[in-house]
């Protein structure tokens, strides 16, 4: 026992370093990211099955257990938080042991409080929360936990329904629903009131109790709209219906192979995903094994389907990544439709861009640039079907590791 907790305390300070110390790892959804959150995912998952072990043996003193039960109920939060990260398959021992836990606890002490844990994390979208804000929701999660609760009845506040003695993940809840046969409710009403409280705080530039050193406040603002838009009493919803789809996409990666592809200087060098669905904002697809060490939460994508003979590309973002039965599966924001290559310039330089948008007066234009490219200010002067558009920055903007995104007025 003792040598098995000295490796798990082992394992959460080299984790807890590592995503604190930006000379260490890369945090922004860089190569070296995917292959950290492995690591530490399989280091939880060997963790998991020594204290499943050792909780299995019958003859193991009943003050032991309270202590086993706590930290198996540890390392199957750790492994279920850094499963979702890393886009792996789910551990065939995780939700019966977690179940397990709280059922012989009956919910309470500290070993529930770390089932509430694994909870919060599977609910909190950990598979679309950008590396750099991994640490602001773990800190803001761990304060969290004592204003959750799994409620026997059916409430408007709950979020997931959750059967301990299933051994299956929760089902997240789309209507207010009875429990049945032990389902519990996941509630965090409450947790929503302290966070509110520290999103005001943090928007008047105070870091709140708990939190100093945890995060810098853009990350903390980050991982509070989060969670308080998974978690609060409107939760989000699709604004447009998902239509069951097939079919395969071609598929380029990153903005400077997009950009040539546009501009016409990369031909038949794309990848095939299959489409899995599709709504006016966005679409789910499957990547083929061998790319799925190569795709990261941030990257910008141009996608066509095969079987169309038009030459028009879409443009997206991938935004969420989830492990199942059938492989990698990728959900993409739509960012444009019809998006064209462009030359702007700012009075100094040509820059070579993508226009997302119609150049329609008076209304919004975003331009898709390497980043740092583009001034913060000034106008940009785009000439398009021979006539010359004036474009005014506004103060919006977005960002990914290869690209910018920024808004214009089109004068």
């Amino acid at each position: 026992m003792a040598l098995i907790a000295q490796l798990e305390t082992d394992a959460r300070v080299a984790v807890a370093a590592a995503i604190t110390d930006a000379a260490r790892l890369p945090v922004h959804g860089v190569t070296l990211w995917r292959s950290f959150a492995e690591q530490a995912c399989h280091v939880f998952g060997i963790l998991l099955e020594l204290y499943g072990d050792l909780s299995d043996r019958v003859d193991l003193p009943e003050d032991l257990r309270t202590e086993v039960d706590v930290r198996l109920a540890g390392a199957a939060a750790q492994r279920l938080r850094w499963e979702l990260q890393s886009c792996v398959p789910e551990h065939r021992q995780l939700w019966r042991r977690i179940g397990d836990i709280w059922l012989r606890t009956h919910g309470s002490g500290p070993a529930a409080r770390e089932c509430l844990r694994a909870l919060a994390y599977y609910s909190a979208g950990f598979d679309q929360v950008p590396p750099a804000a991994v640490s602001a929701i773990d800190s803001l999660i761990g304060l969290a936990i004592p204003f959750l609760t799994l409620a026997s009845g059916a409430t408007a506040a709950g979020r997931y329904l959750f059967d301990p003695a299933a051994g299956k993940p929760p089902r997240r809840l789309v209507r207010v629903e009875q429990p049945e046969n032990g389902a519990l409710t996941f509630v965090a009403a409450d947790a929503c009131v302290i966070l509110s409280g520290f999103s005001s705080q943090v928007a008047d530039g105070v870091v709140p109790p708990g939190l100093a050193g945890a995060a810098d406040v853009a990350q903390l603002v980050v991982a509070l709209q989060i969670l308080l838009r998974l978690w609060s009493d409107s939760p989000p919803v699709r604004r447009y219906r998902r239509h069951q789809l097939g079919g395969a996409l071609k598929v380029v990666r990153g903005f400077g192979r997009v950009r040539a592809l546009l501009a016409g200087n990369l031909q038949d060098d794309n990848s095939l995903w299959q489409l899995q669905n599709a709504s006016r904002c966005g679409l789910a697809a499957l990547v083929p094994p061998a790319e799925r060490e190569q795709i990261y939460l941030g990257d910008l994508v141009g996608l066509q389907s095969s079987e169309t003979h038009e030459e028009v590309w879409h443009l997206g973002i991938v935004r969420r990544m989830r492990a199942t039965e059938n492989g990698l599966l990728v959900g993409v924001e739509t960012i444009s439709q019809r998006p064209i290559f462009v030359s702007a310039d700012d009075g100094r330089a040509a820059h070579d861009v993508l226009l997302c948008d119609p150049l329609l007066k008076g209304e919004a234009a975003r331009i898709l640039a390497e980043p740092g490219k583009l001034p913060a200010a000034g106008a940009l002067f785009i000439s398009h079907h021979g006539t010359v558009h004036k474009l005014k920055p506004l103060d919006a903007s977005a960002s990914g590791y290869d690209f910018e995104l920024r808004v214009y007025q089109v004068m």
